[in-house]
């Protein structure tokens, strides 16, 4: 195992893993319809962080099986100062942009895409981009876009951007398909319809690999109703996060996610109606 402030390696079985990042998004109360700043900086207080933002940690995972590496997300460059490190962050751990077989997307939103496409093109040049078949035909439906608000638009044009890029390589999925050896999708809809996790498995080691399930670690364990402007779905959203919570606590099994807080892996504990998130692997 290793681990610095930009990466964090470990192993599923025989899969080795890397959580890379990419830096982090900051996050206030505006982001949260049913949480406002008082209680969001109780929470930041309780959990010692700096008080203001919340910084949501923006992350992307390797997984080389030995033969081939794979990369789940590429980031958010592009939408604030503080994204943008993944290329440097994949180099510290011993990867370049040109091994990446395959780019496999959890879904199009600005921050796990934004790395995507370097000047209009692929900036992970020899990989196939691997993306849920539901959030492909959102994201690149005109008439959704079109009656979509204004300041939802970029995020459109940014997917079509990014799938537009790798169009002679796209590759659609649905749930459970085997994406990679070991990687097998999951649907976890609501945050966008075609949300998308992955389940490694390797000898008796499996991991579930959440994508968004929780987007505040401090917040939304403790109360998993809390959602985000970004839900698409809201209600389906806080459905699948609690399915998916209970889930993973019942059966001990390890998970990650794309904004967790470094090393952005750990176990989930039920505690009553809660849940606590265990960090470490």
């Amino acid at each position: 195992m290793t681990s610095n402030s930009g990466y964090h390696q470990f192993n599923v079985g025989d899969l080795k893993v890397t959580m890379v990042s990419d830096g982090f998004f900051p996050m206030t109360a505006d982001v949260l319809p049913t949480v406002d700043d008082d209680k969001l900086q109780d929470v930041l207080a309780t959990a010692g962080l700096p008080a203001g933002i919340y910084e949501s940690a923006v992350n992307a995972f390797i997984i080389d099986d030995g033969k081939d590496v794979h990369l789940v997300d590429a980031g958010g460059a592009g939408m604030v100062d503080s994204l943008g490190k993944l290329t440097e962050n994949m180099a510290a751990a011993g990867y370049t942009p040109d091994q990446v077989k395959s780019l496999i997307v959890t879904h199009l939103h600005p921050d796990h895409i934004g790395g995507a496409v370097v000047d209009g093109k692929a900036a992970f040049p020899n990989a196939e981009m691997v993306v849920s078949a539901d959030d492909h035909g959102f994201w690149t439906n005109p008439d959704i876009k079109a009656g979509a608000p204004d300041d939802a638009k970029p995020f459109f044009e940014m997917a079509a951007g990014a799938v537009d890029a790798y169009s002679d390589r796209l590759k659609l999925i649905g749930d459970n398909k085997e994406v990679a050896p070991g990687v097998t999708s999951v649907s976890l809809p609501g945050h966008t319809p075609g949300h998308t996790g992955f389940i490694l498995s390797s000898g008796n080691e499996t991991l579930m690999l959440w994508a968004d399930i929780v987007h505040m670690q401090y917040l939304q364990f403790d109360d998993p109703s809390v959602s985000l402007v970004f839900d698409i779905d809201p209600d389906l959203a806080v459905a699948t996060r609690r399915k998916v919570l209970d889930q993973v606590a019942t059966d001990n099994m390890k998970v990650a996610g794309m904004h967790l807080r470094h090393p952005g892996i750990g176990h989930v504990e039920k505690v009553g109606s809660s849940y606590r998130f265990n960090t470490g692997t």
